[in-house]
């Protein structure tokens, strides 16, 4: 497993970069499987749960996943995310990691 760091030219939303990663992964003939993770806080007093939103995940590939795309902060400006890969992360080679992250250039610039 491994995780890799893809710095950005240009701060964007988090909301932009979910966009152009799903776009991308489409347009390599991928699915994208957005989602977001929460932690969850408890309050004293009337005791209260509370799911505080972390950050959103993608899982891109088919029956098996190609990667995956972590990192991405909605509501904030970020200039990074991670590409996981690696068993149970994705198989995808480093070129075909390459190719994706030409693709999700595209909509970034």
């Amino acid at each position: 497993m491994t995780s890799t760091p893809v710095d950005l030219p240009k701060m964007v939303t988090g909301e932009t970069l979910e966009q152009a990663c799903v776009k991308a992964a489409e347009d390599m003939g991928y699915k994208a499987r957005p989602k977001d993770e929460f932690s969850i806080r408890y309050s004293l007093g009337s005791i209260h749960q509370h799911n505080d939103y972390d950050e959103t995940n993608i899982r891109i590939g088919n029956l098996i996943p190609a990667l995956q795309v972590r990192g991405i902060e909605k509501g904030k400006d970020q200039n990074r995310f991670f590409i996981w890969t690696g068993w149970p992360h994705g198989l995808a080679s480093n070129k075909r990691v390459q190719e994706y992250l030409s693709a999700i250039s595209k909509y970034l610039l």
